[in-house]
């Protein structure tokens, strides 16, 4: 495993390990610039895909492995906004908080884009096995941005229109 994939995996722990401990605690949703977070994830981890695919020979399985695992990164983020507990604070600020389903749906949602990551190293070409397996480690950070992306949307969408961005 060369230093790039140990690196992306490294962050990729720390940046999930302080999403689900923010995610159980009551915080208040951003509802001006409320994705600028994702956005960030998200360039990061296209920059990172990018150069990847200059480095190295990747199938079309393997980009359709990623794709896949996005799709299921916005599925489960979007379940996870339709049940995160929310409220107006006695000072007018929406607030949120995740519970054990927002970690069981995390946990269940990464092990399956885990097993798309396999299933696309599994059925890529011999010869390009190895950049599938590059590819699933190094898409981290966009799976990342498009669960939290989601599951925000998800969650403002659930406020009333007469109540938003006060």
């Amino acid at each position: 495993m060369s230093s790039q994939v140990v690196l992306n995996i490294l962050l990729a722990v720390v940046i999930l390990c302080w999403v689900l401990y923010r995610q159980l605690q009551a915080k208040p949703i951003k509802e001006r610039n409320p994705y600028t977070i994702m956005l960030v994830l998200g360039v990061l981890g296209l920059m990172q895909i990018v150069q990847l695919a200059n480095r190295v020979d990747i199938s079309a399985i393997g980009y359709a492995a990623l794709v896949i695992g996005l799709l299921t990164g916005a599925v489960f983020g979007w379940v996870r906004g339709r049940l995160t507990h929310l409220w107006r604070a006695d000072d007018g600020t929406l607030m949120r908080q995740g519970n054990w389903i927002t970690i069981v749906l995390w946990v269940v949602g990464i092990a399956l884009h885990l097993g798309i990551d396999w299933l696309g190293v599994q059925l890529s070409p011999a010869e390009q096995s190895a950049g599938a397996e590059a590819l699933g480690t190094t898409g981290i950070l966009l799976y990342l941005a498009v669960a939290l992306a989601a599951q925000r949307f998800a969650t403002l969408s659930r406020i009333p229109a007469s109540s938003q961005a006060r």
